[in-house]
Formats: C-alpha cells, sequence, structure tokens
C-alpha cells in the first residue's frame, strides 16, 4: 500500500512575523501560479513574478516579512510593511500573498492582523493602509476580518498591463 503525502496544516496560535531573507524570494515567487496572481499581486510589476523581482522589491522603508509557524519553521506568506509618511507615521501593507496549500484556513487574516499589530506596537502608526482589487473577494473579506476598513474606491493606471483599474482602499487606524 502506498503512503499518503503528508499534508501541512500550519498552528495558528504559532504563526510569527520574520524577517525576508534573499534565498526567500524563490519560494514566495512559486506561489503566482496565473497571470491574475500576478495582477492581483503586484499590477505595478510586469509578469511573470520572478524571485528577481521580489528581491527588487526591498527598498529601504520597506519592511518585508515572512509569515511563518513559528515551532515548524514553515513560511506560509509574504506581507510587506512599508512607510508612507513618517511624521505622520502611516503605513501601507503591500504585497501580500499566502501559499496556495496553505490558503482558505484563515492565514491571509492571521497575516494582516500580525502586520497591523507589527505597525500600531513596533512602530507606532496612527494609520496603516492597502489598496486591493475589489473583485477578490477572499482578500477584501480577511481584511475586513483583520480589522481594515473600506475607505473609498481610487483609479490607478497598471502600464505593465495596460489597464487603468478600481481600487478599494481600506484603512485601519488601531488594533483590537
Amino acid at each position: 500500500m502506498a503512503a499518503r503525502p503528508t499534508i501541512y496544516r500550519p498552528n495558528v496560535r504559532r504563526l510569527r512575523l520574520d524577517p525576508f531573507f534573499s534565498q526567500a524570494a524563490e519560494q514566495v515567487a512559486s506561489w503566482v501560479r496565473t497571470e491574475q496572481d500576478a495582477f492581483w499581486l503586484a499590477p505595478s510589476s510586469a509578469p511573470p513574478i520572478t524571485p528577481a523581482t521580489i528581491r527588487g522589491w526591498q527598498s529601504p522603508g520597506r519592511q518585508p516579512l515572512l509569515l511563518t509557524d513559528g515551532e515548524a519553521g514553515v513560511i506560509v506568506g509574504y506581507g510587506e510593511m512599508n512607510v508612507l509618511n513618517t511624521a505622520e507615521r502611516s503605513y501601507w501593507l503591500g504585497h501580500l500573498i499566502i501559499d496556495p496549500a496553505q490558503r482558505s484556513r484563515g492565514l491571509g487574516k492571521q497575516l494582516t492582523r500580525l502586520l497591523l499589530l507589527n505597525a500600531f506596537h513596533r512602530h507606532a502608526a496612527r494609520k496603516v493602509t492597502l489598496i486591493v482589487f475589489p473583485e477578490n473577494r477572499h482578500a477584501v473579506a480577511a481584511y475586513r476580518a483583520a480589522g481594515l476598513f473600506d475607505e473609498c474606491y481610487e483609479e490607478h493606471d497598471f502600464p505593465a498591463y495596460r489597464l487603468r483599474k478600481e481600487l478599494l482602499r481600506m484603512t485601519a487606524t488601531g488594533v483590537r
């Protein structure tokens, strides 16, 4: 009888944010499987999303982080907390993605929540925002569940895709 493959299920209570390291870009890039994934993740980056693309997102004022199961050491997500305005202590969350094998388990909510906690408690943020495609309903639901609220809709141009789209701006001014 053939052995069944082991299915990894992270323990939500052990999840933590770890600093991004360059070698993780390979793994994160492998999670972007379709052009739609690439567009929703990084509409300003020309497809395909490669490890070099992900490493290229790193710059001063950006804090790339990995969502990791602390006990197992397994990376299950990626996101960034980026400075928008230092004087106003406002931040932007970007490039949030969960390993496709781990989706539909609440990890998007957990990643967002940990990023918000990091912003408000560690960096004394006053405001944290992100933008999301409204048709990306799973992401919108995760962000709302994590504590973000709908602020407004805004138009954005994406030359890499030759598109102009309406995005939903979501905001948090604290965490409960």
